[in-house]
C-alpha cells in the first residue's frame, strides 16, 4: 500500500513499501517526519510507526495514484502550515524596500536619469519633468521585478523574507511557478498602486493573507528545518 510523508512543509508521495524503507534506511524520512497511508486515521511521526514497519525490501510494483485520487488525499490529510505574522511580514517589506531603493539609486546614477527640478513653471520644463520622472518610474518597477522574481524563483523568498526565516508558497506548501510568481509581483504592485489598502488584510486573516496573496492563492510561511 503506497505511502506519503512531509518534508520542508511540502507532500511526497505515493511511495512503495520498498521505497519507504529505502528513504527510512537513508535519514530522507526521520523520526519526526510526517507519514500516512489508506488506513490510518491522520498524519504520524516515522517514530510511531516504525515499530510496526517492517524495514525490508520487497520485489512489489510501486503502486502509482492517479492525479485525482492523490488530491482527494491530500485535501482530506493536510499538512499543516506555519503562516507568517502581520509585523514580521511588514519587517520583511521595510528590509525588502531599503534594499531595492539602494540599487534604484546606484542605477539611476549609472544611466544618469536623476531629474533636476524644473527652474521656472513652463509648459515644457514642467512636461521634461514629468517625462524623467517617468522613465525613473519605469527603472523601479523593472528593478522590483527582477530582484523578486530571481530571489523568489531560487530562494523562494525575498531577501528581507530570508532574514526572518520565511518563505513564500502555494495553498498546498508547494514552490511557485515562474508565472505565478510573475502574477503576483503584479497584484502586489497593483495592492501599492491602491496606497497598500491590501497590506492590511493580513493583520486579520487566519492565514496572513495579504491582497496579492489572495489573488494567487499564495501563503508566506516560516521555514521549518528538513
Amino acid at each position: 500500500m503506497p505511502w506519503y510523508y512531509a518534508n520542508n512543509n511540502q507532500r511526497l508521495g505515493p511511495v512503495s513499501d520498498t521505497e519507504f524503507a529505502r528513504l527510512a534506511r537513508e535519514k530522507v524520512i526521520r523520526d519526526d517526519t510526517l507519514v500516512w497511508q489508506h488506513g490510518m486515521p491522520e498524519w504520524k511521526n516515522y517514530a510511531e510507526i516504525a515499530p510496526t514497519f517492517a524495514l525490508q525490501e520487497k520485489p512489489v510494483t510501486p503502486a502509482v495514484a492517479s492525479p485525482v485520487d492523490a488530491a482527494a488525499i491530500l485535501a482530506e490529510h493536510p499538512v499543516e502550515l506555519n503562516y507568517a505574522g502581520f509585523w514580521v511580514r511588514a519587517g520583511a517589506k521595510i528590509i525588502d524596500l531599503v534594499i531595492i531603493n539602494i540599487l534604484f539609486l546606484i542605477v539611476a546614477q549609472l544611466m544618469q536619469e536623476m531629474p533636476a527640478m524644473p527652474v521656472d513653471s513652463s509648459v515644457d520644463e514642467l512636461k521634461k519633468f514629468m517625462d524623467e520622472m517617468s522613465a525613473l518610474s519605469r527603472i523601479s518597477i523593472g528593478i522590483s521585478l527582477v530582484y523578486s522574481w530571481l530571489f523568489i524563483w531560487r530562494f523562494q523568498a525575498t531577501p528581507g523574507k530570508l532574514i526572518f526565516g520565511l518563505k513564500i508558497v502555494r495553498a498546498d506548501g508547494s514552490r511557485l511557478g515562474p508565472l505565478r510568481i510573475l502574477f503576483r509581483f503584479l497584484a502586489e504592485l497593483l495592492n501599492q498602486i491602491l496606497f497598500g489598502f491590501g497590506y492590511l488584510l493580513a493583520a486579520s486573516d487566519d492565514q496572513k493573507r495579504t491582497m496579492h496573496d489572495f489573488m494567487c492563492d499564495t501563503r508566506v510561511i516560516k521555514k521549518t528545518r528538513d
